[in-house]
């Protein structure tokens, strides 16, 4: 995989930066697939992340295709952007990235590939305000439409501003690269945003300084670079802030921040009994014939590895795909999609399969407390085109 490509900022220029040196850090461990870290819990991230990420460090389309595969998460370079995965599958990619690519920089190297709009909304929130310290406000308000475990605060002190970027649950291992990539795409946006090759004050990371800092040049510019500082963040001039915006336009703004407002808080996700089920069949959905036997394909195991995966965890095949088939269901109800559109995109041949389905469902949720329950194993009735093998 290639070293990192300098980045095109607007202006085409960026100065040098100065670091204040540290011991060299060891390049971040790498493993294919590293566990993930504990009680990742409902965190989740819109497919626009791992889709940057992958897209990004690739040099070619089935490259990316092979890290996302590779980290369990086949679906994210075509599913929609309303479409979400869990956290810990975000930091699978990035475990498989550093395996294959060797790079420690490998968060300078994604950020590079950012461009406009590849957040989705958050950048239109950012772009259309009629300042950078108003679009800032903004994104830091709204940074869980791409990501439920990160957090960003915008924190002004006399004439500096410091832009703070945390997660909620994270990997030690991994936290230099996730740093380093949240600011690098920060830092990208801050210059479409303004048209300019805007350099921070200073940028500061809580890992080690490498061996190397010339190559966060690109990235940040003219920046002095802060190693083992206490957080992870970019400090501004307060006069940055007053910068108008030449995408400012009041009514698209308006827009944006309704469907923003009106975008609802991401479901709480619960890990399938096998990493990268879900993913496996969401592709599927669309093709009207959900089957075990393709699933296995795309997770390259075996139909009875399989079988044998889910019997373990106590489930099955079925009720995983009524599972998902819900959770999808009311995703695309929420962006009011039609009975008959929605039915075509879950896999059934009628709405009026679709139906029995939300009934099924609707049952379920109505259930009182503590009656006895029997696992449901959904049949696939008249027209619901799936396959059990």
């Amino acid at each position: 995989m290639p070293a990192a490509e300098q980045s095109r900022d607007p202006s085409g220029t960026a100065g040098r930066a100065t670091a204040r040196r540290a011991a060299p850090a060891p390049a971040p461990a790498a493993a294919a697939r590293p566990p993930a870290p504990a009680d990742w819990g409902s965190l989740t991230e819109s497919v626009v992340v791992p889709r940057l990420i992958a897209t990004a460090v690739a040099r070619a389309p089935r490259e990316a295709e092979g890290l996302v595969r590779a980290a369990g998460l086949p679906a994210v370079l075509q599913a929609p952007e309303t479409a979400r995965v869990p956290s810990a599958g975000t930091y699978r990619l990035w475990g498989t990235v550093l395996a294959r690519s060797g790079c420690a920089r490998a968060g300078l190297l994604a950020a590079a590939g950012y461009r406009p709009g590849r957040l989705d909304l958050l950048d239109y929130l950012l772009s259309t305000a009629p300042t950078l310290g108003e679009g800032l406000a903004r994104e830091a308000a709204h940074v869980h439409l791409v990501s439920t475990n990160s957090t960003l605060t915008v924190e002004e002190s006399g004439d500096e501003v410091t832009v703070t970027y945390s997660v909620l649950r994270g990997d030690d291992e991994l936290r230099a690269v996730v740093a380093e990539f949240a600011l690098g795409v920060i830092t990208a946006q801050l210059r479409y945003a303004t048209g300019t090759a805007l350099s921070p004050l200073r940028v500061s990371f809580t890992h080690r300084a490498p061996r190397r800092t010339d190559v966060y040049e690109d990235a940040f510019g003219a920046a002095r670079l802060e190693f083992g500082a206490p957080a992870d963040s970019i400090t501004l001039h307060r006069r940055d802030l007053e910068r108008p915006l030449p995408a400012a336009d009041p009514a698209l703004a308006a827009i944006i921040g309704r469907a923003a407002a009106a975008a609802a808080p991401a479901p709480p996700y619960t890990e399938l009994p096998v990493p990268g089920l879900r993913e496996a069949i969401i592709e599927q959905l669309p093709d009207g014939r959900p089957s075990l036997a393709e699933a296995a394909r795309r997770l390259t195991v075996s139909t009875r590895t399989l079988q044998r995966r889910l019997a373990e965890a106590g489930t099955t095949w079925r009720a995983e795909l009524d599972a998902v088939r819900r959770e999808q269901s009311a995703a695309l109800r929420r962006e009011r999609a039609g009975a008959q559109t929605r039915a075509a995109r879950l896999g059934f041949a009628e709405s009026r399969s679709l139906r029995r389905a939300m009934s099924r469902w609707d049952a379920r949720d109505r259930r009182p407390a503590g009656a006895d329950y029997i696992s449901e194993v959904p049949g696939t009735g008249a027209g619901e085109r799936s396959e059990a093998s």
